[in-house]
């Protein structure tokens, strides 16, 4: 059996033992107080059980419970440790009413015995053997409910010595020898006490059984092993033989010498049988065993071989692996290095770029100079616009370290503020309220889309207010879903009625409309409360 489900079952043993020697103790003071006397003794020839047995019993148990694992808490160890002090208390007074010659008056402060009671030296006083178990056995739960390694050893040496010496009473009632369970004079020994004596001591010795000396019993090593095999053979076969001889003595088959030297023989050939099949099995262990250790060596020799291989081959890969990462090393270097100078030729283009169209919008601006028509005047200027708003996209992707995206609300506003002090003359008269998060958007989206936005807000600008009327632009961009949504609102005049704004001669609204198709968008006019444009569009991917 595994060590570990023995211990287990020694557990369970304890606890289940706990139990019923509780119940096993109120059954006897029940027999006191309806005269039970089969709960007493077995028969007119036996010592009757005593009360103060019955209430030490119940007190073990109580204790015994108390202190297993579980349940193993301050409060619960107070309880266990005083239930132990009294059943130590119990058998050291009823020794010192031996010892001494006197009565204490503990015998029969529950019930009382008759004077002429069998086996007994004063009324319902327990036995000599059974006061001496109870001093044992209280001191043995006063140690195990320390619960150290040290202390649980003691109880169980001492849990030990009182199964010896409850177990000469036992001997006595089994092959019929009074001297071992009856002094004169004193009290004899109850053949119930001896066998509830004995399942409280095998009770305490297994409460603890991976400490102490129960340990070596339970553990998986192998004189654990054969002493779980070979200590109840010999046990039970010396109680047997022992037995079966006294029985033969005792229907005068044979007398008492010849009865001893069968006894001597029989245990010699049996014990002999025993040791020599237990030798036989050390025997078949230990070959196994060397034979695991050869096969053992031999294993190890070959992992040695197959790690001095390994580690060789491995030290090879590890040459050639640092090879590739240097090599490796080499070739990220000179991809960051062509990285770096794409990067800076990127943002010189873009540089360039915002130049170019610069220089184009001061040339418009500088060609309006000379134009005198207010109508071709106009045109230059909303050229120039559109030349500046893709200016400011270069521009930004030139100062910044993505040079495929752009920081579209940042844009929006730069765009705004400029148009709005391009336009308006008068600050006070329009308010410009812009409500933009930060996105980033590829700059194949942004550059069109920043003309629609020019588009849009330049047209509030001019025409929404006219003559020096107040109003308010709002202009906003947030994310929706999966989609954008850029919307100029005003509450100007409103956009005329009759106006077609996706049919209409207007060069700003066809590129709006337009640049709206490009980018996949869809465009949506309100005209309730002065106007409302809403562009709704994906950020497309542009590398499939």
């Amino acid at each position: 059996m595994d060590g570990y489900d023995l211990i287990e079952r020694f557990r369970f043993f304890s606890e289940l033992s706990s139990i019923l020697l509780v119940v096993a103790g109120l059954l006897v003071l029940l027999s006191w107080a309806f005269d039970i006397s089969i709960l007493k003794s077995p028969g007119m020839g036996f010592s009757t059980i005593k009360t103060n047995v019955a209430v030490a019993i119940i007190l073990i148990g109580l204790s015994l419970w108390l202190m297993q694992t579980k349940r193993n808490t301050m409060n619960m160890r107070s309880i266990a440790q005083i239930s132990a002090i009294i059943v130590f208390l119990i058998g050291f007074l009823t020794l010192i009413e031996y010892l001494f010659a006197i009565n204490l008056g503990i015998d029969q402060i529950l019930f009382k015995e008759l004077p002429d009671a069998l086996y007994a030296s004063s009324p319902n006083r327990m036995a000599l053997a059974v006061a001496v178990a109870f001093i044992l056995i209280g001191s043995s739960l006063l140690f195990l409910s320390r619960n150290t390694p040290k202390t649980v050893n003691w109880s169980q040496i001492i849990a030990l010595i009182t199964v010896f010496v409850v177990a000469l009473p036992l001997i006595g009632f089994l092959y019929g020898s009074p001297q071992l369970y009856y002094i004169p004079n004193f009290t004899g020994v109850a053949i119930y006490a001896v066998l509830l004596l004995l399942w409280t001591s095998l009770s305490i010795l297994f409460a603890r059984p991976d400490q102490g000396l129960v340990s070596n019993l339970t553990s998986n090593q192998l004189g654990s092993y054969f002493t779980q095999r070979i200590l109840p053979i010999l046990i039970i076969f010396t109680i047997i033989i022992g037995f079966i001889t006294y029985l033969g003595v005792k229907a005068g088959l044979y007398d008492p010498s010849f009865g001893l030297s069968i006894l001597i023989l029989s245990t010699l050939i049996i014990y002999t049988i025993i040791f020599l099949w237990f030798a036989i099995t050390l025997n078949k262990t230990d070959f196994e065993r060397d034979k695991a250790e050869e096969q053992l060596k031999e294993n190890l020799d070959n992992l040695e071989i197959t790690v001095k291989k390994r580690t060789n081959e491995l030290t090879n890969a590890n040459v050639l692996l640092k090879e590739e990462i240097k090599e490796r090393e080499n070739m990220e270097k000179e991809i960051k290095t062509s990285l770096e100078e794409k990067e800076m030729l990127l943002k010189e283009i873009h540089h360039r770029v915002k130049n170019n169209l610069m220089i184009i919008s001061s040339l418009l601006n500088l060609q309006s100079g000379y134009i005198k028509d207010k109508e071709s005047q106009v045109i230059f200027k909303e050229s120039q616009n559109r030349a500046r708003s893709m200016a400011l996209i270069h521009e930004r992707l030139y100062q910044s370290t993505d040079l495929k995206r752009i920081d579209f609300g940042e844009y929006i506003t730069s765009l705004s503020n400029e148009l709005f002090h391009t336009y308006v003359a008068d600050p006070s008269l329009i308010k410009l309220k812009i409500n933009v998060d930060d996105i980033f958007l590829d700059i194949n989206t942004a550059i069109p889309l920043g003309l629609i936005v020019n588009e849009l807000i330049t047209n509030s600008l001019k025409h929404a207010f006219p003559d020096g009327m107040n109003g308010e632009i709002v202009i906003d961009f947030h994310p929706l879903d999966a989609h954008y949504e850029f919307t100029v609102i005003d509450n100007g005049i409103g956009f005329p009625e009759d106006l077609d704004y996706k049919n209409n001669e207007s060069l700003g609204l066809q590129l709006v409309n337009s640049l709206t198709d490009q980018i996949d968008g869809e465009i949506e006019l309100d005209r309730n409360n002065g106007t409302e444009f809403k562009i709704t569009f994906k950020d497309l991917d542009y590398n499939g």
